[in-house]
């Protein structure tokens, strides 16, 4: 969730764990979404998969009541993180992630918000195998192998943070979901570890997140195209 570090979510001790994701299922698509608490529409993100020589780039843009941000993380064929690249503001202050991944370490910089404020880390360590950088997690949901009662494991690197993590991603069932996209027959997708769980919706035809949601929170993020 960055995305503030997705969302600002704070993740539990690591396990080591083997990303499950399945190169074969990344497509390069864009998907809009609004922003919405209580009905009200209060910002949007606009998120992009392009196809680059090496592999791919994700581009997301977002905009909400007092946070904006724009990040870029480049990732090979194999899923294999290369780099991310965050700027913007939240709450008039400046917030950058500037990380490159390289043969299993994370090296960089990243001024983020916390609880006493922007706080700015140096960022070198270890980066377990297979690990996908927080700012994709959300994209990259389609590529599982998602099929009723299914559970995965997923080793995250939270590069705001400089630290990694697994997160549960479980498959709760199918519900059908209307967002202003449409109507669509879903998994529902519980992904757990952080300070919440968080519920995604991931349409079973053409797989894509269509709607996620935040345990006792009324914000929702709902697709418009």
């Amino acid at each position: 969730m960055r995305r503030i570090a997705f969302l600002g979510l704070v993740f539990p001790a690591m396990t080591l764990a083997q990303a499950p994701f399945e190169p074969g299922r990344v497509v390069a698509r864009t998907d809009s979404f609004a922003v919405m608490v209580q009905g009200r529409q209060v910002g949007g993100i606009r998120e992009t998969i392009e196809k680059t020589p090496t592999g791919f780039r994700l581009l997301s843009v977002q905009a909400l009541a007092g946070m904006s941000q724009s990040t870029e993380v480049h990732f090979t064929r194999a899923l294999v993180m290369s780099s991310v690249k965050q700027e913007g503001q939240a709450r008039g202050q400046q917030m950058k992630i500037d990380v490159a991944y390289d043969r299993g370490r994370a090296k960089g910089s990243a001024t983020t918000p916390g609880p006493q404020g922007m706080k700015t880390i140096a960022v070198d360590t270890v980066v377990p195998a297979g690990a996908v950088d927080d700012n994709v997690l959300q994209a990259l949901l389609p590529a599982l192998p998602l099929g009723e009662g299914k559970s995965f494991q997923v080793p995250v690197f939270a590069s705001g943070q400089g630290t990694s993590r697994v997160m549960t991603v479980a498959v709760n069932g199918r519900e059908s979901v209307t967002v202003p996209a449409g109507t669509f027959d879903a998994w529902k997708v519980e992904v757990m570890g952080g300070q919440v769980p968080v519920t995604f919706w991931v349409s079973r035809t053409a797989p894509r997140v269509v709607k996620m949601g935040f345990a006792g929170a009324p914000m929702a993020f709902e697709l418009v195209k």
